[in-house]
Parts: structure tokens; C-alpha cells; sequence
């Protein structure tokens, strides 16, 4: 899967919990611009974990800052499979 894939199915996701008027960017911050709170910070993560099959853990969660830390991390987590 390419990183570019992986940003679509990003924004799709985002799409369902944002709105269709979000857009995403490599630069975004986890904490400042995609989610405004805890809770929101988990239903991104369980949105990304059904529509890319994973299971992320809080200690890793913790580890993502931008939208492109969470890209590379997919990334990695595909290739692996």
C-alpha cells in the first residue's frame, strides 16, 4: 500500500468523524488540529484500527504526533503482514 493510499483511506476516516470538508495534511498534529480531546484522540485510532485492520496500543498512540508519524507507522505495520 502506498503512502498515498494510506492518506486517502485517512481522510476517509476523517471524513465519517469530521465531516466531508475535512481535509489532511502530512504536517497535522494529532492533539492540535485532528483531535480536540482524549476521546476524540480514541475514536480516530478505533476508526484507524477497523479500516486498516491493526491494533494500536496506547504506548504507541502516545508516540503520534502528526498525521505523517501515523502514516509511516501504518506503513511500517502493513509491510510487515
Amino acid at each position: 500500500m502506498t503512502t498515498e493510499e494510506i492518506y486517502a483511506r485517512i481522510q476517509k476516516v476523517l471524513s465519517e468523524q469530521k465531516g466531508e470538508d475535512f481535509l489532511v495534511s502530512p504536517e497535522m498534529s494529532l492533539n492540535d488540529q485532528i483531535a480536540e480531546d482524549s476521546v476524540e484522540v480514541m475514536e480516530f485510532v478505533i476508526g484507524l484500527e477497523d479500516e486498516f485492520g491493526l491494533e494500536i496500543s496506547d504506548q504507541e498512540i502516545e508516540n503520534f504526533h502528526t498525521l505523517s508519524e501515523i502514516v509511516f507507522y501504518i506503513s511500517k505495520k502493513q509491510n510487515v503482514r
